[in-house]
Parts: C-alpha cells; structure tokens; sequence
C-alpha cells in the first residue's frame, strides 16, 4: 500500500473514532442530538472496525488469530462485521433489554451496510484483486 493511502486509513481511522466516542458520549449522557444519537455511531464503529481488523492505518491485530483470520481479506471483514452487526440489531427486537440493549431499528441496518461498504470498496487489497 502506498503511503498516501496510508495516511488516508489513518486520518479516516482518527476521524472515525472521535466521532463515535463523541456519539457514545452523547448518549452515555443521555443527550438526544437527532442523527448524533439516533445514527451516526451506527455509521461510524462498523468502518472504524473495518480499518482496525484490516491494518490498513498501521499494523493488524496480530495478537489475536480469530482476529488476524477476519482481516485477512476484504470480504472476509465486511461480511463478518455486516452479520456481527445485524444480529446485534436483530437482538434488539427479541432482546430489548439484552446485552445489546435498544431498540430495534431497520435504519441502523443500512447504517452499517453504507459504512461497510464505503471501506470495502476504497480497499486497496480489493482494488488490486480487480486491477
């Protein structure tokens, strides 16, 4: 990977992570801010989590083996996180009050689907598969 596309996983991977900790902040506080509270950490963990098992803003996880075996491809990690994110939302219907506490909500869904998306198709591995 060149080092310009680096520095740019490393600024999307910063950016990212303010603003979810901004949006969990929020709603720890129990602030309604609208798409702040509602959406955005719906929008923002799932590709902040993409760029952390990928190691495209430094090293991947190397320590952990399920982790290094998720980030290994692109498809592999969005998929993974797509299906890890939509049975937590899921569980929000049949489990309000369960480990993922909340209320079921289909935006959430496309939410993470967007986010994903955007990461796996700015993937340099994929693009190199392709090219």
């Amino acid at each position: 990977m060149l080092e310009s596309q680096r520095a740019r996983w490393r600024t999307a991977y910063r950016v990212l992570l303010v603003l979810f900790l901004l949006t969990a902040s929020l709603n720890l506080l129990h602030v309604r801010a609208g798409f702040l509270t509602n959406h955005a950490a719906d929008l923002f963990l799932p590709p902040w989590l993409y760029i952390v098992l990928r190691g495209l803003a430094g090293t991947p996880p190397s320590w952990n083996p399920l982790l290094r075996w998720l980030g290994r491809s692109p498809a592999l990690a969005a998929g993974s996180l797509f299906v890890g994110c939509v049975l937590s939302e899921v569980s929000q219907r049949y489990w309000p009050k369960g480990l993922f506490a909340g209320t079921f909500d289909p935006l959430d869904i496309v939410a993470y689907g967007t986010g994903l998306l955007v990461c796996y198709l700015k993937d340099p591995d994929r693009s190199a598969v392709r090219g």
